[in-house]
């Protein structure tokens, strides 16, 4: 691996949030550690409500408050810790060092302004560019994503869904940013636009050098994207490693059932298998490894204390107490 990959650019440590309502803690992040080298894409990977925008949205400090809280852990970001910057000092990270892409492109985009005036606005905010020079370069963007500079001046209703994902990318990367949060960046798009975009990403991730965290719950796209991938369950990081580790050795009963849970094209199977039961209640999680009540291997040492993080070969980290021996 070269040095370039070994330097960590983003680092998340302990992190723990909560959510608060109607008297009811919602534990929605437990102790989340990962890190990011510089220039790479990371997939935060998981069921629907397992904390992946929670942890996206706590790196950029945009949570509710109330009725979100962070109660813990550091967010370091080229050397600078995050959580402890004062909220001007935050307002020049967003947009400019971090941005972020939305999963709706529909309710992303401000339906009262034309497409170009909107990554204008980004451009003005964090660059000492006039107007006149700013919609060359908002036109220029457009112009990258694939959209002619000509539409600069039409509304977010004369775009289709993939063309107006096009343009929520063109606006995160209007700055150069040095970290890209692109939650679910394709959910809302059909199966051949979903394809498009992603490449799009990719291209103008290696062209700008960018590193990533693309949250996503589809293995495809993790497949498609990333080179490295954190399994969530349950707000916690159940099993972690490089792209190849996590498909090649699948170690945690959960992130095995979610590739047993995929149709195989190859297969004979004529029914797919599904992981049993339902997520957690997160007011009120089980005690020790929050995925034992649905796992077929728990046993007694599964519902008790924590579950720590094993190194099970080098860089492949999973919290299971059979020490990824799923054979």
């Amino acid at each position: 691996m070269s040095d370039h990959k070994k330097e960590i650019f983003l680092s998340v440590k302990d992190l723990n949030v909560i959510y608060t309502q109607s008297h009811k803690v919602v534990h929605a992040v437990n102790g989340v550690s990962f890190s990011v080298p510089k220039g790479t894409t990371l997939g935060l990977v998981g069921e629907t409500g397992a904390g992946k925008t929670t942890i996206a949205k706590s790196i950029l400090r945009i949570l509710p408050d109330p009725p979100a809280k962070i109660l813990s852990g550091e967010i370091w970001m080229d050397g600078e810790e995050l959580l402890k910057k004062p909220e001007e000092g935050m307002l020049d990270v967003r947009g400019q060092k971090i941005a972020m892409i939305f999963q709706d492109p529909m309710t992303a985009l401000n339906p009262l302004m034309t497409v170009g005036d909107q990554i204008l606005e980004v451009l003005l905010l964090h660059n000492n560019y006039g107007r006149e020079e700013g919609m060359k370069r908002a036109g220029e963007m457009l112009e990258t994503v694939g959209i002619p500079a000509e539409r600069y001046g039409e509304y977010p209703h004369q775009f289709s869904g993939g063309m107006k994902q096009r343009v929520v990318i063109a606006m995160a990367l209007a700055c150069n940013p040095e970290l890209l949060l692109a939650d679910e960046p394709t959910t809302a798009l059909d199966v051949t636009i979903q394809a498009q975009v992603l490449d799009l990403i990719n291209q103008l991730k290696e062209k700008f050098r960018t590193s990533m965290i693309l949250i996503t719950h589809d293995l495809g796209v993790i497949a498609q994207t990333c080179d490295n991938v954190a399994v969530i369950y349950a707000g916690k990081i159940v099993e972690k490693g490089s792209k190849e580790d996590l498909f090649d050795h699948p170690s945690h009963p959960y992130t095995k059932g979610l590739f047993d849970s995929l149709p195989s094209l190859a297969g004979d199977d004529e029914m797919l298998h599904p992981i049993a039961g339902m997520p957690p209640d997160p007011t009120n999680l089980p005690q020790g490894c929050a995925f034992s009540p649905r796992c077929p291997y728990a046993s007694e040492a599964c519902r008790e204390g924590d579950i720590p993080m094993q190194e099970i070969s080098p860089g492949h980290f999973c919290a299971c107490i059979r020490k990824g021996g799923l054979k």
